[in-house]
């Protein structure tokens, strides 16, 4: 194999969503990342970046933690595997684990069972939604109600809560019982919300799920709205379920999304920064009254893969939550996204392409327009991500959006290093008008 060339014949891997000829058309050997630490990257050649998308805002404590690694080797050694998908007893740090999240988590949120990922953890939460109602008598009670344009995960329950209708389009055709309602704007009281619920028919409904803060753009939703939505799931019986696969543990400046409107929904599914990034794990966090439904010799909840729970994924897990609450890395996070907001929105002042920033947490939104103002091309947005990593700083985009969400853990000095590049960047591009 030349050097900075693939061997096509021999490569083995099937990248994730991109086609794999099209990144390896961009890049070769030597841009493969080999090594982090702290809140840097370094690749095969030895060039550095300043990881700013925190992997894919996962990586919440940076790379390189002994108290993770050390915890997760120590367990490995213990015990390394208990099976928890029949009658066997789990390990002692899952149940540890469980305690740790059942007291840092929403007002009663008392039960945890775990899974593998963000997705497992929404496609058990809309089985658990529903088979409760059977256990409880309301079987017509099916019907899960989403946002247009949310995204929940891959797995196919997981995708027909979501409201993106490509991933319906490209994989379809979906299962039944799901529907989708418009997004509330900024100032939504959460009325039209009420409305359309009533018209769908409350004695239908098993399920209301929502992203506290959409994770495309990090606007939260209307915290009026939320509230509405709460009122109204109590009074009709349903299940209000928080996807947080992707705002938990302090990303969104709470150390749950919850937090910011003070709203406990009936189910929250959690992955992402649960490990930090040093394991994949994923849980449901339950209210008694919904364990209750399940905890009888006459019922069964048959959803279940044979990782739950993993030991060594729990022991990072805890090693994780210890660092979260010992550093006080929910405020440092709230801290670092204002003073990545306040910088960005000084230095890109007069940019042609700058739109506005906002800050949710650590959750460092910059919009970026074309020359009539309408959001910048996914191909542009692209070519930026690269022109980024040519500087020594990684960032993240999305449809809607362009985002620095790094480590709660970067220093003040990175953060200044992240914004001066990244402003470089900006600062260099002429958007064009659409033809």
């Amino acid at each position: 194999m030349k050097p900075g060339t693939w061997d096509r014949q021999s490569y083995a891997l099937w990248h994730g969503t991109s086609p794999t000829s099209t990144i390896l058309d961009r890049s070769g050997p030597e841009d493969m990342w080999v090594r982090g630490e702290g809140s840097w990257l370094t690749d095969a050649a030895g060039r550095r970046a300043l990881d700013a998308r925190a992997g894919v805002g996962n990586v919440l404590l940076g790379y390189g933690r002994d108290d993770i690694v050390e915890a997760m080797s120590r367990q490995a050694r213990e015990l390394p595997y208990v099976c928890m998908v029949r009658s066997e007893l789990p390990a002692p740090v899952t149940v540890e684990l469980a305690g740790e999240l059942a007291d840092i988590a929403p007002r009663g949120l008392d039960r945890v069972r775990f899974c593998h990922t963000g997705g497992a953890a929404v496609e058990s939460a809309v089985l658990m939604a529903r088979s409760y109602h059977r256990n409880t008598g309301h079987r017509d009670r099916r019907l899960v109600v989403g946002l247009r344009d949310s995204y929940h995960g891959s797995p196919m329950a997981a995708m027909a809560a979501s409201g993106q209708r490509i991933m319906h389009w490209l994989h379809g055709p979906m299962p039944d019982g799901f529907h989708h309602l418009p997004e509330p704007e900024a100032d939504a009281s959460g009325a039209d919300l009420v409305a359309r619920l009533d018209e769908l028919g409350p004695e239908r409904v098993a399920a209301l799920i929502l992203e506290p803060v959409k994770g495309l753009n990090g606007q939260p939703l209307p915290t009026p709205y939320l509230r509405a939505a709460r009122e109204y799931c109590t009074k009709n019986g349903i299940l209000l379920i928080f996807d947080e696969a992707f705002t938990g543990f302090g990303r969104m400046g709470e150390m749950f999304a919850a937090g910011l409107s003070g709203v406990s929904p009936d189910l929250m599914c959690l992955a992402k920064g649960i490990t930090a990034g040093y394991a994949a794990l994923g849980a449901v966090l339950a209210t008694e009254e919904i364990h209750r439904a399940f905890d009888t010799d006459s019922t069964v909840f048959a959803h279940a893969s044979t990782t739950d729970g993993h030991p060594v994924a729990c022991a990072a897990a805890l090693a994780a939550i210890r660092a979260y609450r010992s550093e006080d890395l929910v405020a440092r996070g709230r801290d670092l996204g204002r003073l990545l907001r306040d910088r960005l929105d000084g230095l890109l002042d007069g940019a042609p392409a700058f739109g506005g920033v906002r800050a949710v947490g650590a959750y460092v939104a910059i919009d970026l327009v074309d020359g009539d103002g309408r959001p910048l091309p996914m191909a542009d947005r692209r070519r930026l991500e690269a022109a980024c990593r040519r500087q020594e700083l990684l960032v993240h985009y999305t449809p809607d959006t362009v985002v620095l969400m790094p480590p709660l853990t970067m220093t003040s000095e990175e953060a200044e290093f992240a914004a001066r590049r990244f402003t470089g960047v900006v600062s260099a591009l002429r958007p064009a008008a659409a033809p």
